[in-house]
């Protein structure tokens, strides 16, 4: 099983590799490239401990003891860079982040790392029975917190920017982050096991410490290949066209629209605008329709046109525009010409491009899932 270890540390160089190139421009994969770096190194050092080769080279004991402490900080800083690649993320930012990496590892190069071969072996033979300096508690604390409060941060920058997008967007795919959403959670989720299989062995010795190591190497080598395959393969979400502070404008004004230049009968006449247009040209079929596109059709702006669809309709830009394709969905159910169209064929007529998503908004405003709702009010063959 050891060279499940191995083999991660190879995909992670590899990945390393094919980023290289597309880290030349953009701020995610050159981070992606810093994180497969570490976990790399990280695993290479698992894997030679593991096999005992280590202990015939105790010069590299310890060499990543302490890059789990900066692996967090660099995941949620790859993680607000793929929200917005428009704010460019500064040094003294990072820095500031990697505080307690570098006083921990300076502290290290002090008592452990300037240590003789055989000076090392005894230190860790010291550790594994008990025998830690107070500091090493210090540093065992931002080992095993850092990635699980900077992947429950990075969480929290997700269920945001979902709402961002969901203000400018009709369709999420591919710009939700879902993948990354679950990349997070397998971390904070590992990260608690890991500290509290290592709390047991330590006080309760009702198991071994490694127990909780091995699971924790086992999750980083197969996020290794998740965050391989989609984060190479994530785009840029957020455009200069559509620029971050002008989503931001519309969340975090309080009170909302205070600023608004709007006035009720200018309102009142994009209300009617944008009900006529919605009806008579369809827009909501265009499956990439954008709150920008639909504002230049109007002949307003982004956020005078967010405002009224907030305001007059209670609903976000997702929410409004997949109202009128649901309906558009039951208006092609009723209608003949359309009896040989599957659901999903359907679905897909009406602006819809991912079937999860169709299936998942349809049953929020129906209260049923389209093969029931199908089933029930048109009694046609699914």
């Amino acid at each position: 099983m050891d060279i499940i270890f191995l083999l991660g540390a190879v995909q992670a160089f590899f990945f390393g590799v094919l980023l290289l190139d597309r880290g030349k421009n953009r701020l995610p994969p050159k981070l992606l490239l810093l994180f497969f770096s570490l976990i790399g190194f990280v695993l290479i050092e698992h894997y030679l401990f593991q096999r005992k080769i280590i202990f015939e080279y105790p010069y590299l004991l310890g060499l990543t003891y302490t890059f789990p402490i900066i692996i967090g900080p660099i995941l949620f800083f790859y993680t607000k860079s793929l929200v917005n690649e428009n704010n460019a993320i500064s040094f003294r930012n990072f820095f500031l982040h990697a505080i307690p990496f570098l006083f921990v590892s300076t502290f290290l190069i002090y008592d452990f790392y300037f240590l003789s071969p055989q000076e090392k072996l005894i230190y860790y033979e010291k550790e594994t029975q008990g025998e830690t300096s107070g500091f090493i508690y210090i540093a065992e604390f931002f080992i095993n917190f850092s990635i699980p409060f900077y992947s429950i941060v990075s969480l929290l920058l997700l269920k945001k920017h979902l709402k961002q997008i969901k203000q400018n967007y009709s369709n999420t795919k591919n710009i939700d982050l879902h993948w990354l959403k679950i990349v997070l959670i397998c971390m904070v989720f590992v990260s608690f096991v890991s500290v509290l299989m290592g709390l047991l062995s330590d006080f309760l010795n009702f198991i071994s410490y490694e127990d909780g190591d091995y699971l924790m190497y086992i999750t980083l080598t197969v996020i290794i290949y998740f965050l391989g395959y989609y984060g190479i393969k994530q785009k840029p979400i957020l455009s200069n066209e559509n620029p971050i502070s002008q989503i931001e404008t519309t969340l975090t004004t309080k009170p909302k629209y205070a600023t608004s230049s709007l006035k009720d009968i200018e309102k009142e006449k994009l209300i009617k605008r944008l009900t006529e247009y919605m009806e008579d040209e369809k827009p909501y079929l265009n499956e990439n329709l954008t709150l920008k596109e639909l504002a230049n059709k109007l002949e307003t702006t982004p956020n005078n046109l967010s405002q009224i669809i907030n305001q007059k309709f209670n609903k976000n830009f997702y929410e409004f525009i997949n109202e009128y394709r649901i309906n558009e969905v039951k208006s092609l159910l009723a209608d003949p010409k359309y009896s040989h169209y599957s659901m999903l064929g359907i679905a897909f007529e009406c602006g819809f491009n991912s079937k999860s998503t169709f299936n998942s908004v349809f049953k929020q405003l129906t209260g049923k899932t389209p093969t029931e709702f199908k089933k029930s009010d048109f009694d046609l063959p699914g």
